[in-house]
């Protein structure tokens, strides 16, 4: 008798031990047609990928270690959908690779993450979310709105829902003996949710942004992750939403300041723009937006960005100004797959005599010849 009861408690075990522990594989492929008006001075209709939320498919997962403490952890890849080609400068788990411990209180996790601006206040615009993503990105994604890039080598806190208030906070290492700052990033962020009304504010702040591939933020030729190549790079801002039955209304401002730059990536098939000489920019994102659920299949969505800008060096000084209207619509055939229709037009001003002199919308594969830009897509996006 004894002999068949052990093999069975041991199986027990393991069936508690299993009920205990969960790893999750879970994905999204998003692909889909584009037309833009005017591409380097052509009109263009092309097959397109990621035009809401980039490409992607992940392992999560949690491990109870008793006392309300578990380990938890999350790989993601980042994909093309048109090719199968990797995102992320070709890394395997490029969108994020972290580890770290949770409990009632919080989560500390370590590794390539987010930082704080895209986890608390990009939210309330619609260039950070399920609805408008890439296309709807304020220009050049200056405030990380879209999140355009992660940080390595980071060490973050996000704290548990005390009541509607959640905060959090990052350091991102520079990795770089004799030189702490050099490449190094630190933010930190708070959202409080009472009814209907969310508010929400971050600061983010990277010492040298893309000095070199070891640091917070990864400036190689091959990684796209650094977006601007400055010596100082900050983004603050607040922002609020409210709801009203199917409707939910959204207003953003974001500040981003950048010393010293001296190149601006402005495109997947583009080498990043050099500016010349070192070049001081500021770029003030104020947002409207309103999402409305016409039947719980339909969604439609709205939203306008007045950007306005500074340019600054020896040579040129200037005051870009960006206007851009965007417009939405998804359907949902079930509750993984949808489809969609989106538009966005761009108009910039004063941009003359800088690189910046092109409109140039995320998603449409580089700047106008001109200083007006209009792109649109259609697609598929399944959730798995």
């Amino acid at each position: 008798m004894k002999r068949y009861l052990l093999p069975v408690l041991c199986s027990c075990l393991s069936g508690i031990a299993h009920a205990q522990s969960s790893v999750t594989l879970y994905g999204l492929i998003d692909d889909g047609i584009s037309y833009v008006n005017n591409q380097k001075g052509h009109s263009a209709v092309f097959a397109s990928s990621g035009n809401i939320v980039g490409n992607r498919f992940g392992l999560m997962g949690t491990e109870d270690l008793g006392g309300g403490l578990q380990t938890i952890f999350k790989l993601e890849n980042g994909f093309t959908g048109t090719n199968g080609g990797l995102q992320q400068g070709g890394r395997l788990f490029g969108r994020q690779a972290w580890v770290g411990l949770q409990n009632p209180y919080g989560a500390i996790t370590l590794g390539r993450q987010y930082d704080s601006v895209v986890d608390y206040l990009a939210p309330r615009s619609l260039a950070q979310s399920f609805v408008g993503g890439l296309e709807f990105m304020h220009p050049m994604d200056n405030d990380n709105f879209g999140d355009f890039f992660r940080l390595d080598n980071a060490v973050k806190f996000a704290s548990a829902d005390y009541k509607g208030l959640k905060f959090g906070g990052l350091y991102a290492f520079s990795n770089k003996a004799g030189d702490f700052t050099d490449n190094r990033a630190y933010s930190a962020g708070a959202t409080y949710t009472g009814g209907p009304v969310t508010l929400s504010a971050a600061y983010m702040r990277i010492d040298q942004p893309g000095d070199g591939a070891l640091g917070a933020l990864d400036g190689s030729s091959t990684s796209g992750d650094a977006t601007f190549h400055a010596a100082l790079q900050q983004v603050w801002g607040a922002g609020a939403s409210y709801q009203l039955g199917p409707a939910t209304f959204g207003l953003v401002w974001s500040h981003s300041a950048y010393s010293n730059t001296t190149a601006v990536y402005r495109g997947s098939t583009q080498a990043p723009a050099p500016t010349g000489q070192p070049t001081d920019l500021k770029f003030d994102n104020y947002e409207a937006n309103i999402r409305y659920l016409v039947t719980p299949a339909w969604t439609i969505a709205a939203s306008y960005t007045f950007t306005d800008g500074k340019y600054s060096n020896a040579a040129v000084q200037a005051k870009p100004r960006w206007s851009q209207f965007n417009l939405m619509t998804a359907y949902a055939l079930s509750k993984r797959t949808d489809v969609y229709l989106m538009a966005e037009y761009q108009h910039v001003t004063g941009a003359q005599n800088t690189i910046f002199s092109g409109a140039f919308i995320g998603g449409s594969g580089g700047p106008s010849s001109t200083n007006k830009q209009f792109l649109t897509s259609a697609g598929l996006r399944v959730k798995f």
